[in-house]
């Protein structure tokens, strides 16, 4: 029964399988290098402030040039940002654009692919001088455009004043629109952005957030209409209906939820920081994983539904499918950490570590689920099954991780512990093949011999055709010559196994030895209590 589930399993797994390699988002940092370089970022720009207050001239080093154009995006004051544009060169074209408009749209396309790294950047006023570059020209960094690489530099020029300042080089200011209109925003969205409050949540602005909430409900009510279609069409089917159905309701909509939603926020242009958590694999774990859970329950369901039902295959695979989705859970989990940049080693070795901590915790618990599994596999019981053990009994009517439940025969449940029973004398009434009919009568001591012979010869008779009686043990005999009685025995076994069927038979039989007696003109012996009073005694009752 176990093989034939996992065979029907293995295609499936081989799916699954597929889907958590398809979840692996390939991307230039993940989200441990992010929170790094974030961390990093603001102790480099902490330090470095600290070391620039001697020099108050703003522009007279790379470095400067960068904390004062990162200080202005900061208070959103792109006028003072805008200071640090070369733009003597700017084509024609584009010489209608204003300035704080193209070092606006400069920091929103690059922090959609880069972070920063404040380190790398020359606080001397010569800049670096052994990287390969003119000596009045650093490299801020690299942007993707087109499918090519375009270098953003920073220069040093002369101002109006005659003095020596850096700012972003004339050839990188006049590729800012060709960038803005591959990477930038739809002129809706930022037309909605004017009628938003100022804000930022969780690296968006105000119009990606609002947009992500829209999308969210939008996604949400979509995969419910696509619910009730599949519902719908599933309704026909009289094999599928059941087992598609669950399917359909909860792990089927929320994976498309999840793809839904991440394919609508990748046309957000959100920032490389809030991309990495939505954008970058998240979300496609999370629909991996109720996937996954789905097809593991659906296959059981499928199972169950082709499979013999007296074999209690629900109870029986139901612990393991529960198991199997944790490991499955598991699974994903550690590979969502490991694409998010994480040790998998360390990992696995604290949650080692943790499981042992817990382990010790919970022995009691783990006692009881390996008392499940031992109950799963020897099958000692079964749900259905009449069972005993110590001072109770009852039906077995639920098999758990934890305990067995069982209705005892006034119908009172008692939840057992699986440890308790797996330890335990076990008896199971329900796999009884021949129910044993024992029976000592008692016949008075004036009974004729002759009588006597004649019940034990008619006795025998009556349970050799008895046509629900084996052979097996079966005998009247005269066992025993009591005090008061003669003490014949009566053994047989009914060919059933049920408590019921034994019951009829058994007074059936009853009432046979019974007619037999009264045929015979045999009575029973009434027990008979001697009492015997000494001397001392009886003047004692004679004084009262």
């Amino acid at each position: 029964m176990l093989r034939q589930f996992l065979i029907l399993l293995k295609p499936l797994t081989l799916l699954i399988i597929t889907l958590l390699s398809l979840s692996a988002y390939s991307q230039e940092l993940t989200l441990k290098q992010v929170k790094e370089r974030e961390e990093s970022a603001k102790e480099a720009v902490a330090q470095a402030q600290l070391q620039q207050r001697a020099n108050t001239v703003v522009g007279s080093t790379p470095l400067s040039t960068l904390l004062a154009l990162a200080d202005a995006v900061n208070n959103n004051d792109y006028v003072k940002a805008s200071q640090f544009l070369d733009l003597r060169y700017l084509p024609p074209e584009h010489q209608n654009i204003p300035a704080e408009e193209l070092v606006r749209q400069l920091v929103i396309v690059w922090g959609q692919q880069r972070m920063l790294d404040i380190s790398t950047i020359s606080d001397q006023p010569e800049g670096h001088l052994d990287d390969g570059l003119p000596k009045y020209r650093d490299l801020l960094g690299v942007l993707k455009s087109n499918g090519e690489n375009l270098p953003i530099y920073l220069q040093r020029i002369t101002d109006a004043n005659g003095n020596k300042t850096w700012k972003i080089s004339s050839n990188s200011t006049a590729k800012i629109p060709a960038l803005w209109q591959e990477f930038g925003y739809h002129p809706i969205a930022e037309s909605i952005a004017r009628y938003l409050p100022e804000f930022t949540i969780a690296d968006m602005q105000n119009w990606q957030f609002v947009s992500f909430i829209l999308i969210l409900f939008g996604s949400w009510y979509a995969t419910a209409i696509f619910r009730w279609l599949m519902l719908q069409l599933v309704s026909y089917s009289d094999v599928y209906s059941k087992t598609m159905r669950r399917f359909i309701r909860v792990p089927l909509r929320l994976f498309l939820f999840f793809i839904l939603l991440q394919w609508a926020v990748g046309y957000l242009g959100l920032s490389l920081t809030a991309r990495v958590w939505l954008d970058s694999g998240t979300l496609s774990y999370l629909a991996s994983m109720f996937l996954t859970l789905g097809i593991i329950e659906f296959t059981f369901a499928l199972y169950v539904s082709k499979a013999d039902q007296s074999q209690n295959v629900i109870a029986i695979l139901k612990p393991l499918v529960t198991t199997l989705k944790i490991i499955m859970v598991i699974i994903i989990i550690l590979n969502w950490f490991s694409d998010a940049g994480f040790n998998i080693t360390t990992i696995v070795t604290g949650l080692g570590i943790g499981s042992l901590a817990v382990a010790l915790a919970a022995q009691k618990s783990l006692e009881n689920v390996f008392g499940a599994f031992t109950l799963f596999i020897a099958r000692p019981i079964k749900p259905g099954d009449m069972c005993k053990f110590g001072s109770t009994r009852g039906r077995v009517e639920e098999i758990g991780l934890r305990s067995t439940k069982i209705r005892k025969l006034n119908r009172a449940v008692v939840h057992v512990p699986n440890s308790v029973i797996a330890s335990m004398d076990l008896e199971n009434i329900t796999e009884i093949d021949n129910r044993q009919y024992e029976k000592r009568l008692r016949i008075r001591l004036e009974t004729p011999l002759d009588k006597l012979k004649q019940l034990l010869v008619r006795m025998r008779d009556l349970l050799e055709q008895h046509p629900n009686i084996i052979e097996l043990e079966r005998y009247a005999r005269l066992e025993e010559i009591g005090e008061d009685a003669f003490i014949i025995v009566i053994n047989v076994y009914f060919n059933t196994g049920g408590r019921i069927k034994y019951k009829e038979l058994e007074e059936k039989l009853n009432l046979q030895l019974l007619e037999l007696l009264a045929e015979l003109g045999i009575e029973l012996a009434i027990p008979q209590q001697n009492i015997s009073i000494d001397q001392a005694s009886a003047k004692a009752l004679n004084q009262l």
